[in-house]
C-alpha cells in the first residue's frame, strides 16, 4: 500500500471519503497502519487484520470488526460503541478512556487487554477469554461477562452497576476498592478474589466458589451469599447486618472482627470449629455438626 497513514494518504490529497474507502478495501493488510482519528462509522473490517493498527481518538461506532485480527491495537480515547468484535483475536490490544457501549466482545481473545477509565453501558463480554485483563478504573453499567475468563483481571478502582458476572471465572481477581451496585455474580468461581475495601450493594453472590476470598474493611448492603462456598474467606472490619448467609459454607471463615453479625445468620449457614466468631457470639458444640449460638452475656 505505499505509505500507510491518515497523514499520509492526506498529503497526497485523498478525500476523507476516499480514504475510507481505501481502508475498507485494504482490511486484509492493515499491519501497524495510523489511522489516529479516523472517522470509521458503520464500516466493515470484518476478517480484516489490524495487528498493531492504531486507532486512537477514532469514531469506530457500529464497526464490524468479527473475526478481525487485532493484536496489539490501540484503541485508546476512541468511541467504539455499537462496534461487533465477536471471534476477534484482540490479545494486548489497549482500549483507554475508550467509550463502549453497547459493543460486543463475545467469545474474543482479550487476553492481557488494557481497558483503563474506560466507560461503557450494556457492552457484552460472555464467554471472552480475558485472563490478566484490566479494568482499572471502568465505569460498568449493565455490562455482561457471563462465562468469561477473568483469571487474574483486575477491576481495581471500578464503578459496577447491574453487571451480571454468571458463571464467570474470577480466580484471583482483583476487586478491591470498586462500587458494587446491584450486579450478580451468582454460580461465579471467585476463588481468591479480592474484595477488600470496596462498596458492595443489593448484590448476590447466591452458589457462587468463594473460598479464601478477601472481603476486609468492605462496606456491605443487601449483599447475598446463598448457598455461597465461603471456606477461609475474610470479613475482617465489615458490618453483616444486611447480609444474607442462608445455606453458606463459612467453615474456616474469619468473623472474628465482624459487627452487627447475629445468630440467626449464623444459624443459617454451614460453620465448623475452625470458624473465627467474634467475641460477642458464643457457640457450643452439640452431636456432630450440630451447635447452638447464643449472644454472649
Amino acid at each position: 500500500m505505499g505509505e500507510l497513514g491518515i497523514s499520509a494518504w492526506k498529503k497526497q490529497g485523498m478525500s476523507d471519503a476516499e480514504i475510507y474507502k481505501k481502508i475498507v478495501l485494504a482490511k486484509h493488510n492493515l499491519v501497524n497502519v495510523d489511522l489516529t482519528g479516523i472517522q470509521l462509522k458503520g464500516a466493515n473490517l470484518s476478517q480484516g487484520n489490524l495487528m498493531r493498527a492504531v486507532l486512537k481518538k477514532a469514531d469506530l461506532t457500529d464497526v464490524d470488526f468479527r473475526g478481525a485480527d487485532m493484536m496489539g491495537t490501540l484503541f485508546d480515547n476512541s468511541n467504539v460503541t455499537g462496534a461487533q468484535f465477536t471471534g476477534s483475536h484482540m490479545t494486548q490490544a489497549v482500549f483507554n478512556n475508550a467509550r463502549l457501549d453497547r459493543a460486543n466482545l463475545s467469545g474474543t481473545n482479550l487476553a492481557y487487554c488494557v481497558f483503563k477509565w474506560a466507560k461503557m453501558t450494556g457492552a457484552v463480554f460472555s464467554k471472552a477469554i480475558m485472563t490478566q485483563t484490566v479494568l482499572i478504573g471502568t465505569e460498568l453499567e449493565q455490562v455482561q461477562f457471563i462465562k468469561a475468563d477473568l483469571t487474574h483481571g483486575s477491576f481495581r478502582e471500578a464503578t459496577m452497576k447491574g453487571v451480571k458476572f454468571n458463571f464467570a471465572k474470577c480466580v484471583r481477581t482483583d476487586f478491591r476498592e470498586t462500587e458494587i451496585q446491584d450486579s450478580d455474580f451468582s454460580q461465579a468461581d471467585l476463588g481468591q478474589a479480592d474484595f477488600s475495601v470496596s462498596t458492595i450493594s443489593k448484590t448476590q453472590f447466591t452458589g457462587a466458589n468463594l473460598s479464601q476470598s478477601n472481603f476486609t474493611s468492605t462496606e456491605m448492603d443487601d449483599v447475598r451469599f446463598t448457598d455461597a462456598n465461603l471456606e477461609q474467606a475474610d470479613f475482617t472490619d465489615v458490618d453483616l447486618r444486611t447480609v444474607n448467609f442462608k445455606g453458606a459454607q463459612l467453615t474456616g471463615a474469619n468473623l472474628e472482627k465482624t459487627v452487627n453479625l447475629s445468630c440467626g445468620q449464623i444459624n443459617l449457614a454451614r460453620i465448623d470449629k475452625k470458624t473465627k466468631l467474634p467475641p460477642y457470639l458464643e457457640v457450643t458444640w452439640l452431636e456432630g455438626k450440630k451447635f447452638e449460638c447464643q449472644p454472649r452475656q
